[in-house]
């Protein structure tokens, strides 16, 4: 376990400093995203059923790492970590339309979140997470954060980030696009 913790997330890897700083001076107001972004980066419905249904069906989560690790400054503050707490079950995964990567999401669950019920999101495999979050009857989601991502190896544009709460419990949630949602 504390092996696998010394390597940097899959996603943050392959973004390496490109991968936006989620400090507060760096995030974007929806007025100052471009247009064809808006929807994309601020709609609190689930992404799931959005790629779900823009896929026809053909839609897939490729895990891509998954297990302990010990969490960036920022994810840690984002969790409302002391200090010291640093460490959660996280999962990076592509999110696939016709089998082509349109989303890379990060998500962090504290280990005082994986009880009762929550404990099964250890579990998800190749299951999209918010499938299990948005039919959660006790959930509600925090505000959400949106970023410009500089130029990278994954061309991925624009960045968003959320904290989704279980019962008071909080998943953070990464998600990272490669283009805009489709407006109907």
């Amino acid at each position: 376990m504390l092996r696998a913790m010394k390597y940097q997330s899959i996603i943050s890897r392959h973004l390496s400093q490109s991968f936006p700083s989620w400090s507060a001076r760096n995030q974007r107001q929806y007025f100052t995203v471009p247009a064809i972004w808006r929807t994309t980066l601020f709609n609190s419905g689930s992404l799931t059923a959005q790629l779900i249904a823009i896929s026809n069906g053909d839609f897939s989560v490729e895990v891509l790492w998954q297990g302990w690790r010990k969490l960036s400054q920022q994810e840690s503050l984002s969790l409302g970590y002391p200090k010291n707490q640093n460490v959660a079950w996280c999962r990076d995964v592509a999110l696939k339309v016709k089998g082509e990567a349109w989303v890379y999401a990060r998500t962090c669950v504290p280990k005082e979140t994986l009880t009762g019920n929550e404990c099964q999101l250890k579990n998800l495999g190749n299951k999209p997470l918010g499938a299990y979050l948005f039919q959660h009857p006790q959930m509600h989601r925090g505000k959400m954060s949106a970023y410009r991502v500089a130029n990278n190896k994954l061309s991925l544009s624009w960045a968003r980030r959320s904290v989704f709460y279980l019962k008071n419990k909080p998943i953070l949630v990464t998600e990272a696009f490669t283009q805009p949602m489709p407006t109907k």
